[in-house]
């Protein structure tokens, strides 16, 4: 089952999707095409080795305030877990109880990115709702799986009505 990430490196967001598959791991950045990875046993703890495309790669990784440092050869990339708070054009889920998402303006539902089974962290966009030729991502407000798709791309929703349900993680 797909799990999804947001996460901040320099000064972009970047969405992350990972899936494990009986060859290993697939991971999609930022809806682009989906890249086949082989992990390989870590022998020193911080260093990751693995397959991209027949090449090997090594990968260091150290925690730092807030996030990783990640460094790949002579790249080095700071990465931090996106804040669940509202960013920029995004809305949603702040006031609606744990468990579902409801439009939190009337508009038209342009894109959904979710699927029922999605394990999705805080903050995640599961659609985008076009509101006075603005697009506003509506996001979950708490960890959790998708357990219901209530809208779908070009349906005109009206304030307060339910578009997704979810179950929230244990932890929360």
């Amino acid at each position: 089952m797909a799990k999804r990430h947001r996460f901040v490196v320099g000064e972009d967001e970047r969405s992350v999707e990972v899936d494990q598959t009986p060859d290993g791991v697939t991971v999609t950045l930022d809806e682009g095409d989906a890249v086949d990875i082989d992990v390989l046993e870590v022998q020193v703890p911080g260093t990751v080795s693995f397959f991209v495309g027949g090449r090997q790669q090594r990968a260091y990784v150290a925690r730092r305030a807030g996030g990783y440092e990640v460094t790949i050869g002579e790249r080095r990339f700071v990465v931090e877990t996106a804040s669940g708070g509202r960013r920029r054009g995004a809305v949603g889920g702040a006031e609606d109880v744990p468990g579902q998402i409801t439009a939190p303006l009337a508009g038209v539902v342009v894109e959904i990115r979710v699927s029922v089974g999605d394990d999705l962290e805080a903050g995640t966009t599961v659609l985008v709702l076009e509101a006075m030729k603005m697009q506003n991502e509506v996001q979950i407000p708490h960890d959790g799986t998708i357990t219901a798709i209530h809208a779908e791309a070009g349906q005109n929703v009206d304030k307060g009505v339910l578009l997704v349900e979810y179950d929230t993680d244990s932890e929360e």
